[in-house]
């Protein structure tokens, strides 16, 4: 399966494939500061088994820019400062409509949840690797995550359960035109607002609507993002909420990370949460 390749204009026709993906995730992983100091773009080359100039073009393809300002927007001083621009959400302008409008159904129906509702899921490249992107009858995206493996196994299974009674279809190729929409660098703020479906604690619910204003390109502290929602004392229930998130990118948990400016982990893995962040800083 192959990989769209972010351009300025959103357009994903060019590709890297899994190989060349797999590559850039490998370095994003390689990334430590105090490594980069010392040996800089041809350490991580070295290390990820490439000549520093074919990793740059990788990186060039791929966020559409160089390995060195790619990882300048990893550093903990540039994290730092966008959380000191951030603050609160507060420090957001909202968008005229959210890029996401998230209903939820009523929690705790246990095994009953999902009865009467059609689900139509495939796995569809990104750049960040294969999701498993599924979606209601009603066009409501109901679940979003990334894969690791060639099955997605896991992913179905985690499907299954959070939606138990529902009946589940699968078909490859029906949201494809979605999925470009998702991941377009270009944005889709300006357009008819995604509707998702979730199921969570009244707690939680909150939790997910608050991070639908963060922007791309955007980072806010757990502790700013807690205390924006009236809780600033709650800041292990927010981080509890943040990582139940059943709608990956889309309601965008990526863009919390620790007050020190520490990528950490990530519930889908902690170089993707590192891909993720540098990607949107660059073509934002």
């Amino acid at each position: 399966m192959l990989l769209p390749q972010p351009s300025s204009h959103g357009s994903l026709e060019k590709t890297l494939n899994r190989a060349d993906y797999r590559t850039i995730e490998m370095a994003v992983h390689a990334f430590d500061e105090r490594a980069w100091r010392l040996s800089g773009e041809e350490g991580i080359a070295a290390r990820v088994g490439l000549s520093r100039e074919h990793l740059n073009s990788l990186f060039v393809q791929w966020a559409g820019v160089g390995l060195s300002l790619f990882m300048q927007g990893l550093s903990v001083q540039h994290i730092r400062k966008k959380l000191e621009e951030a603050g609160e959400l507060s420090a957001f302008s909202p968008l005229p409509e959210r890029r996401c409008q998230v209903r939820s159904l009523p929690f705790g129906q246990g095994k009953r949840l999902g009865a009467g509702l059609a689900i139509t899921y495939g796995c569809y490249p990104t750049p960040f690797g294969d999701c498993l992107l599924a979606m209601t009858g009603a066009r409501e995206i109901c679940h979003l995550s990334f894969v690791d493996g060639e099955d997605g196994l896991s992913a179905r299974a985690e499907l299954g359960q959070t939606w138990p009674q529902a009946t589940i279809i699968t078909d490859n190729r029906g949201c494809t035109t979605l999925v470009e929409r998702i991941f377009s660098p270009a944005g889709t703020e300006s357009l008819q607002p995604l509707r998702l479906l979730v199921s969570g604690t009244t707690f939680q619910l909150k939790v997910w609507q608050a991070l639908c204003v963060l922007p791309r390109g955007a980072m806010i502290s757990y502790e700013g993002l807690a205390a924006s929602m009236g809780h600033p004392t709650a800041c292990r229930a927010v981080a509890s909420a943040v990582a139940a998130n059943p709608v990956s990118y889309l309601i965008p948990c990526h863009r919390v990370v620790r007050k020190s400016g520490e990528i950490h982990h990530y519930r889908w893995g902690s170089s993707r949460k590192k891909m993720m962040l540098g990607w949107e800083a660059c073509v934002s």
